[in-house]
């Protein structure tokens, strides 16, 4: 019996023809929502699936875990959703919103954005958005200055905005009236500078 329900735990998730893909059990339910715009642009559509597959992974493989000491858990719930933003000219931007709960007292979230290059099919990293290391660098102190006036304990956002790449995993562009940049928000999921009751921090800055 457990062997044939761990067999549910690997089994592979859909090709990407829909924008609403869900797995329930009578133990969890997984559910990954995608925008129209990953079934138009084949290739943002691929990479959002990728990281969807791995998030999903990632969950059962922890759950698969869990289960060999309590055969009889909670329900867990993983839900993916891809949110479409407004983008700059030539630009898709993308913001990935996950929910988990794997029991404990709540649950947690976190975010990824994909902001893509319409020219090239390729993906635009943090540093590369901002246009250089020193750039990147201006920005994440500014977004260092708005934070500590939100947030008592600066010792978080020292560590949790400090400019790396891994800390600013979702900073995109802001398009203007004209289709330009405007500027570059970034969001902190909970934990990263300041407490889970803080809920995810975000920030603007504009471009000067």
């Amino acid at each position: 019996m457990i062997c044939c329900f761990i067999a549910l735990l690997i089994a592979a998730q859909g090709s990407l023809t829909d924008t609403l893909w869900t797995e329930n059990t009578e133990y969890y339910s997984i559910s990954v929502n995608y925008p129209a715009e990953a079934l138009e642009n084949e290739a943002a559509g691929e990479r959002l699936e990728e990281y969807a597959k791995g998030q999903i992974q990632n969950f059962k493989h922890n759950f698969e875990e869990y289960f060999k000491d309590d055969p009889l858990p909670m329900e867990w719930n993983l839900e993916i959703t891809f949110i479409h933003e407004p983008s700059p000219d030539g630009m898709l931007c993308i913001i990935a919103w996950i929910w988990e709960y794997s029991g404990g007292a709540h649950g947690n979230s976190w975010t990824q954005a994909f902001v893509f290059d319409l020219a090239t099919d390729s993906l635009i990293g943090p540093v590369e958005l901002l246009g250089s290391q020193a750039e990147f660098e201006t920005f994440a102190e500014e977004v260092m200055v708005q934070l500590n006036e939100l947030h008592v304990d600066e010792g978080w956002v020292e560590q949790g905005a400090s400019p790396t790449t891994e800390n600013y995993h979702t900073v995109y562009p802001v398009p203007d009236e004209n289709g330009g940049i405007a500027g570059y928000t970034v969001i902190f999921p909970p934990y990263q500078v300041a407490c889970y009751a803080c809920g995810p921090s975000e920030v603007y800055v504009p471009v000067e």
